[in-house]
């Protein structure tokens, strides 16, 4: 059984887009067979949310970045900040005091990125990133697989730095991890966390169907990776599990043995064969879950995750 409490975001269609009016908080229960209600005990919200008084400050002084959408730094680096550029670059940023910025990997020939939701869109560092200088990278490419040669996927991988120089990756290390089809070009999602576990967790967007379909339609945890949070081992414990076969999976990586959806026979009133449930599973129901962090303090994973229109969220998983 997963908890998390959603936190719901009404945003105002007006002359200022995406305002926001006001916040307000529910719980939710996810498991195998469906889904209930259940009351929030442990976040609160001002009671009223400032609408004006922001300004905007350069974090770099002047340097700037193609269409940024993620920052990170290497576990216990305090000097360094890696920019992820949606067109297929990532940057990294040497001494913040006086700050200086070089290319560590270039993916763009090896990237397909339009103007909706495609492209460099998200990753993460090994927690022992000092000692193997293992980095995992989400993004969206042309690639062929097993499902359909030639075709828009959606591609997690490992690459690793250089061991003659930190600031370089070498662009020769890819080793894929997951490479699923994906027939649509937005709800790409695309965000990559290590947990305090120590598991590496996917966020996968829903293949973008549209919202009045979402009440009419059950999602499937026996077909393709979509619409839900995914939570692998990358380092292959010993008594985890291999992954049920699938021609988005590949042999390098594990299933964590807690898994929620391992052995599941049964998913929300329908029949399922386990040997076909998608155990990398560890949250479903999500649109476009486009980006999460765990809390330090508290182990607690939030997530955002794109609406229908009328409503974001951020959920708590």
């Amino acid at each position: 059984m997963r908890k998390f409490k959603r936190l719901t975001i009404s945003r105002w269609h007006g002359v200022v887009r995406d305002l926001i009016l006001f916040f307000y908080l529910v719980a939710t229960v996810s498991v195998a067979v469906g889904f209930e209600r259940i009351a929030n005990t442990t976040l609160t919200l001002p009671e009223e949310i400032r609408t004006s008084g922001y300004s905007l400050t350069n974090a770099f002084g002047e340097l700037s970045f193609d269409q940024p959408v993620a920052a990170l730094s290497p576990p216990g680096e305090t000097n360094r900040l890696f920019v992820l550029e949606k067109t297929g670059r990532i940057m990294v940023i040497t001494n913040l005091a006086q700050p200086t910025k070089t290319l560590f990997l270039d993916l763009t020939m090896s990237l397909h990125s339009n103007n909706v939701e495609c492209g460099l869109l998200g990753m993460a560092f090994h927690p022992d990133y000092a000692s193997n200088r293992y980095f995992y990278v989400y993004r969206t490419l042309y690639t062929s697989s097993p499902l359909a040669p030639n075709d828009l996927h959606d591609q997690l991988s490992r690459f690793e730095a250089s061991p003659d120089d930190p600031a370089v990756a070498l662009s020769n290390s890819e080793l894929p991890i997951i490479v699923q089809r994906d027939a649509a070009q937005s709800h790409n999602a695309g965000d990559v966390q290590f947990g305090p576990d120590g598991y590496l967790y996917l966020s996968l967007g829903d293949e973008g169907p549209p919202p009045g379909e979402l009440a009419l339609t059950r999602q499937p945890i026996d077909k393709s990776f979509f619409g839900a949070i995914l939570r692998i081992d990358v380092d292959k414990r010993p008594g985890h599990l291999e992954p049920n076969p699938h021609g988005a999976s590949t042999p390098n990586y594990l299933i964590p043995a807690d898994n929620p959806f391992i052995g599941v026979t049964n998913y929300q009133g329908i029949t399922v064969d386990p040997n076909a449930v998608r155990t990398e599973f560890f949250a479903v129901g999500f649109r476009n879950p486009w980006r999460m962090s765990f809390d330090p303090e508290t182990g607690l994973l939030y997530c955002a995750d794109v609406g229908g229109g009328g409503f974001e969220e951020v959920n708590v998983i």
